[in-house]
C-alpha cells in the first residue's frame, strides 16, 4: 500500500465515514465507563478521600442542594439566598472553608426538599441515581433502545455531572421529554416538561423562540401554565418572602461571574472563554450578546423550516449552551439529547459524512474542557455546543439537497453502522 493510498483510506474511512466507530468498540468503551463511574461514586461517598471535609462531609456541589432542601424543611428557606449566612451554615456543618453558592429559584429548592429528608450521602446517591434514571428514560424514548440509552447516560459529561452531584441529568431529561413530546405531537406534555425546566431558567432562553417560530401555541401555553403553577406551589410551600430574597440576590450571581468567583476555566460559555483570554467584561459581554443574536436567528430558521428533530434538537440545545453566559462544564450533559436524536436517525438512514467523528469528538471531550482551560490555558468548551449547532444546520441543508437530488425524503449518504 502506497503512502497516498494509506492517507486516502485514513481520511475516508477514519475521518469522513468514521468506520472505526463500530458497535463492539463503542460497547466496550461504555462498559469500561460504566464500571469506572460506579466505582468512582462508591469511592466518593463511602471511602475517605481528598474531597472529604474534616467532618466527613463530601465537599461537592450537592452540599448546597441538600442544605437548601433542609432549610426549606426547617422553615427558613430564605437563608440560602443570603450568601454570608449560607456560607456560615456550610462551614459549621463541614468544618471546611469550601462553600458553594445557591443561585436557583425557589421552585428548585422546593423540589430538593424531598431529597433533604435523607442523610446527606444517601440523598446525594438517590438524587444522582434518580435524575440519571430519568435521563435514561428520556434517551430510551428518543432512541427506542434501552441499551443505547444506557450507553448515552455514561458518557463523560454525565459522569462529570454525577461526581459533582449536579442537576444536569435532570435538565437534560426534561429537555428530552420536551422534544419527544413535540415530535410525537404530545404538545401539552411537552409544555409541562418545559415548564419544569424553569428550575434552571437560563437553559430555557431559546425555547420560547423555537415554539413561536414553529407556531406551537399549545406547548407555549402549557409551559406557561406549568411555570406559574410551580411558582404558586413554591409560594404556598416556602412563603412569598423567599422569592423576594431570591430576586435581591440576583446581582450577586452576576458579580460572581464577572469577578471570577466561579473559575472561568470551569465554565463553558463564550463569555467565560473570552475572560480567560484576558478580554474585559464589557467587550466579552458584547461578543456574548452578538453570538446570542446569531444563535437566535439559527433557532428561528430551523424551527420554522423543518420538523426533523435531529436538526431541531442539535440547533436548540447547542444554541442554548452558546447563548447563556453562565453555564458550567457539567451542563454539557445536555448535549446527550441531540446526540441521541442524531444517532437514532443515523442508525436508521445512515450518517452524513463526518457526523460520526464529530459526535465522537463532542462526546469524548464533554468532561475534559476544564482540564484544557485550567491546565493548558485553552478555553475550548464553546467548540462543543458550536459543533452540535453546526451539525444540525449542516444536516438540514444536506437533507434538503438529498431530497432535491433523489426525490426521497430523508435520503442520506454514509454508513449506518454504529
Amino acid at each position: 500500500m502506497t503512502a497516498q493510498s494509506f492517507r486516502t483510506i485514513f481520511w475516508h474511512k477514519g475521518i469522513r465515514d468514521g468506520a472505526w466507530l463500530t458497535w463492539d468498540r463503542i460497547g466496550f468503551a461504555c462498559l469500561c465507563s460504566g464500571i469506572g463511574l460506579s466505582l468512582g461514586l462508591i469511592w466518593l461517598l463511602l471511602v475517605p478521600n481528598s474531597f472529604g471535609a474534616p467532618s466527613g462531609t463530601v465537599l461537592m456541589d450537592y452540599l448546597s442542594f441538600w442544605l437548601a432542601g433542609r432549610q426549606a424543611l426547617a422553615g427558613a428557606p430564605e437563608l440560602v439566598y443570603i450568601p454570608a449566612d449560607f456560607s456560615a451554615l456550610q462551614k459549621e456543618l463541614s468544618g471546611s472553608d469550601t462553600v458553594f453558592g445557591f443561585f436557583y429559584p425557589p421552585t428548585f429548592q422546593m423540589l430538593l426538599s424531598s431529597f433533604a429528608m435523607l442523610p446527606y450521602k444517601a440523598a446525594f446517591a438517590v438524587f444522582i441515581l434518580s435524575t440519571t434514571a430519568l435521563l435514561c428514560v428520556s434517551c430510551r424514548l428518543i432512541t427506542g433502545k434501552w441499551l443505547l440509552a444506557a450507553c448515552l447516560i455514561i458518557v463523560p459529561a454525565c459522569a462529570n455531572n454525577a461526581f459533582h452531584g449536579q442537576n444536569a441529568a435532570l435538565t437534560a431529561a426534561l429537555y428530552g421529554f420536551f422534544l419527544v413530546g413535540v415530535e410525537r405531537q404530545r404538545m401539552i406534555l411537552a409544555g409541562i416538561a418545559l415548564g419544569i425546566l424553569t428550575i434552571k431558567p437560563q437553559l430555557g432562553i431559546l425555547a420560547p423562540v423555537a415554539l413561536v417560530a414553529s407556531l406551537n401555541w399549545r406547548t407555549f401555553l402549557s409551559a406557561s401554565v406549568t411555570t406559574l403553577t410551580l411558582a404558586a406551589a413554591s409560594v404556598l410551600f416556602l412563603g412569598v418572602g423567599v422569592w423576594q430574597v431570591f430576586w435581591q440576590q440576583a446581582p450577586v450571581a452576576s458579580a460572581m461571574m464577572e469577578l471570577g468567583g466561579v473559575e472561568w476555566g470551569k465554565m463553558i460559555s463564550v463569555y467565560s472563554s473570552l475572560r480567560q483570554l484576558g478580554i474585559g467584561h464589557e467587550i466579552a459581554m458584547g461578543l456574548q450578546a452578538a453570538v446570542g443574536l446569531g444563535v437566535l436567528a439559527c433557532v428561528w430558521k430551523v424551527w420554522r423550516r423543518t420538523e426533523d428533530m435531529a436538526v431541531r434538537s442539535a440547533v436548540l440545545i447547542g444554541g442554548t449552551l452558546l447563548v447563556t453566559p453562565f453555564a458550567l462544564s457539567y451542563d454539557l450533559t445536555l448535549l446527550i439529547v441531540p446526540c441521541a436524536f442524531v444517532i437514532r436517525d443515523g442508525l436508521r438512514n445512515g450518517f452524513f459524512p463526518f457526523e460520526k467523528i464529530l459526535l465522537a469528538f463532542v462526546i469524548s471531550l464533554s468532561a475534559s474542557t476544564p482540564a484544557f482551560a485550567i491546565f493548558l490555558g485553552v478555553p475550548m468548551a464553546p467548540l462543543l455546543p458550536l459543533a452540535m449547532l453546526w451539525l444540525g444546520l449542516r444536516r438540514m441543508h444536506l437533507s434538503a439537497d438529498g431530497r432535491e437530488q433523489t426525490g426521497e425524503p430523508g435520503h442520506m449518504s454514509g454508513t449506518a453502522s454504529a
